[in-house]
């Protein structure tokens, strides 16, 4: 994940969409945004590891006809992952989220 589709989830987060939320829901919208952000990057991560793992292990060969349905089962994977704890950048990513709504950074 590049670091510029943090700083564009960051500025979106930003804007002035949150500034009529009071500060536990702006705390909860940005966790779940974190959230998000986490499992599209451990997605990411997983998708590297299964790109030369068989897309059909019965018969041993790979078929492009199922990779978009592979693509979405670790899409999936990833989004459990992190609703079970994750990789731990969720809350970081939700606290400078916060602090940026708040003004506090640039």
């Amino acid at each position: 994940m590049e670091a510029s589709n943090l700083s564009s989830v960051a500025t979106a987060f930003a804007s002035k969409t949150y500034s009529g939320m009071d500060k536990s829901a702006v705390a909860k919208k940005a966790h779940e945004v974190a959230a998000d952000f986490e499992s599209v990057y451990v997605a990411d991560a997983f998708k590297a590891m299964f790109k030369d793992v068989s897309v059909d292990p019965l018969s041993g060969k790979s078929d492009n006809s199922n990779e978009p349905w592979r693509d979405m089962l670790i899409d999936e994977y990833a989004k459990d992952f992190v609703n079970k704890g994750g990789i731990g950048i969720a809350d970081g990513i939700a606290a400078q989220l916060i602090k940026i709504q708040e003004g506090h950074l640039g």
